[in-house]
């Protein structure tokens, strides 16, 4: 199947970089796959491609991961000296440090997310926080990506959407609500006083399936709406019904935006910041 991307922003060859001064980021979830090209000595994104596609398409994810990578330029040739993959599944739990131990790793993920899955069971120290992040993800997409990237490091997106929460907000708001826009799902991650509540995976149709889950959240963690900070990233337009909707429940209405360490460039200038801020961000973090 042929995926084209949604986006595809670069200079005029990122593939002339100088492979020595350049970091790529790849985050893969069920329904996108996205990466940018960062060229760290200038602090630039040579490239920046999104891919998405609907959970009903054809073939396992695996199956689609694998065309894009084999027919992508940089994905399939592109000799970066340092490659890290970002997996943004929901089956994650965050083990407290003094409970965590490599034997709980595999019974905490059947016990929550059942036992049916045999796939690959990870676990990650959560920078600045004191516990383990236990994940599952499909095997044959973990082999997958080894194999195309044999020297990559990888993360989970929870773990590194938490340090770059510790890394880049300015203040630890009193009620701090953050919502990562994706194709049929968001992303919430909720934060009292700079202490984790929730970080979790929500499927929607439309703006009212989003908005149940945001006020249902609010009102189970005891978080007014008209306190809290509502930050917005990822594919999300500010004139839109699911905008509107936001707009009649939250007062507090902000979108996120990327820091001066990152150089904006003249091709990205063209679209909203919050589009890709969490995945540069993740691309300095790493």
């Amino acid at each position: 199947m042929l995926i084209r991307p949604d986006f595809d922003i670069h200079n005029e060859d990122p593939a002339a970089e100088d492979p020595a001064q350049c970091r790529l980021l790849i985050e893969v979830g069920a329904s996108s796959l996205t990466y940018v090209l960062l060229n760290v000595r200038g602090m630039r994104p040579a490239a920046i491609k999104v891919f998405q596609w609907g959970t009903q398409k054809a073939g396992t994810c695996d199956e689609v991961v694998r065309g894009i990578i084999e027919k992508d330029q940089i994905l399939s040739g592109f000799p970066a000296h340092e490659v890290f993959l970002v997996y943004n599944f929901p089956e994650s739990n965050l083990v407290p440090e003094k409970y965590f131990s490599d034997d709980c790793a595999r019974p905490v993920t059947s016990l929550i997310y059942g036992d049916l899955n045999k796939d690959l069971v990870l676990d990650e120290k959560v920078p600045w926080f004191e516990f383990h992040n236990v994940y599952r993800i499909s095997v044959d997409l973990h082999y997958l990506m080894q194999e195309k990237f044999p020297n990559a490091r990888f993360w989970h997106f929870y773990s590194l959407q938490l340090k770059c929460y510790k890394m880049f907000t300015a203040k630890d708001e009193p009620l701090f609500l953050k919502v990562f826009f994706y194709p049929e799902q968001v992303q919430v991650m909720i934060c009292k006083a700079g202490q984790l509540q929730l970080i979790q995976h929500f499927p929607y149709q439309d703006a009212k399936d989003v908005l149940f889950n945001l006020l249902n959240c609010c009102l189970q963690l005891g978080m007014g709406r008209e306190e809290v900070v509502l930050e917005l990233s990822g594919m999300i337009e500010k004139k839109s019904a699911l905008y509107d909707e936001l707009e009649h429940y939250f007062l507090n209405i902000r979108f996120d935006s990327m820091e001066d360490s990152i150089r904006i460039t003249d091709e990205l200038l063209q679209y909203p910041r919050h589009f890709f801020s969490s995945l540069l961000k993740m691309t300095i973090c790493v």
